[in-house]
């Protein structure tokens, strides 16, 4: 089997809607309802929603409006729902159901906005590089193969000294949609797992039809976020793109990647590979 296709099978097996047992997946309930502000009363755009460490979740759309299947043997499992800016809501699957019915499906969010830290910048040049993986290859390429909402990948990266996160580049080995829409993430990782969110706000990625060429880029200056240790950047599927597929340039070696197929499930790492992600930084010496 000729290595692209062996990891198309490996990215596919992690994003596949086959992963519950069809037994269990017959058992499953819709969960429908819409996010909105609490204050405001206007809808929440593209909250996450999922049932922890489990593979069951989806993401808002740009209404507020979820829907997806949770299986009757998750209803005494913690449910999520989050959104950079507000405050996180986790409550019992059981009492998740009973809150949509009593309320009419709505659900409510209590605005919360992150601050950043405080950064002290001293007098001196600014010396800018660009970390992670630059290949444009190809050759070996992966990503998203199935429209799961809520799936994420992210590439690892590492600094060993404090710098300013500007940018971060995708390169793109493969795209067949007519546009894209993806939330990008950066996460600082601890003991080799994603945790905290390091951005203030949600950032977006929208290409339009004829301007996906090699590559697409995150512009983060204006949030002066300053970064270290082990982080994780990558994309996060929050839109219903039809018909098509974006695959970014690999790399042997150069990893790790970080793969989760929705956003309150396990994050599983992968050794060996690099994904086409990398960003520029800033560091003041």
């Amino acid at each position: 089997m000729p290595l692209p296709r062996l990891l198309t099978a490996f990215f596919c097996s992690f994003f596949s809607a086959g992963l519950l047992p069809a037994v269990v997946a017959a058992q499953a309930t819709a969960l429908t309802g819409q996010v909105l502000d609490q204050a405001t009363q206007t809808p929440v755009a593209y909250a996450s929603i999922g049932v922890l460490h489990r593979p069951a979740g989806t993401v808002a759309d740009a209404q507020g409006r979820f829907t997806f299947d949770v299986p009757a043997a998750y209803d005494q499992d913690s449910l999520r729902l989050a959104l950079l800016g507000y405050a996180p809501l986790t409550v019992q699957v059981a009492d998740f159901r009973r809150q949509l019915t009593q309320a009419g499906g709505r659900v409510l969010l209590r605005a919360a906005p992150t601050p950043l830290a405080e950064v002290l910048v001293r007098p001196g040049t600014a010396t800018r590089r660009v970390i992670g993986n630059s290949t444009v290859s190809n050759t070996i390429s992966g990503g998203f193969k199935m429209n799961r909402l809520g799936s994420q990948l992210a590439q690892g990266l590492h600094l060993r000294r404090p710098a300013t996160l500007e940018e971060v580049s995708f390169h793109v080995a493969e795209c067949t949609y007519d546009s894209l829409f993806y939330r990008v993430n950066v996460y600082q990782v601890v003991n080799d797992v994603p945790t905290a969110s390091l951005l203030p706000e949600p950032v977006y990625v929208r290409v339009r039809k004829g301007e996906t060429k090699t590559r697409f880029v995150a512009d983060l200056r204006r949030f002066h976020l300053t970064v270290q240790g082990d982080i994780a950047v990558g994309l996060e599927m929050v839109k219903g793109l039809g018909p098509g597929e974006l695959r970014l340039s690999m790399s042997l070696l150069k990893g790790p990647i970080y793969i989760a197929n929705q956003s309150a499930a396990d994050w599983e790492k992968m050794r060996g590979f690099g994904l086409g992600i990398d960003a520029t930084v800033a560091e003041y010496r």
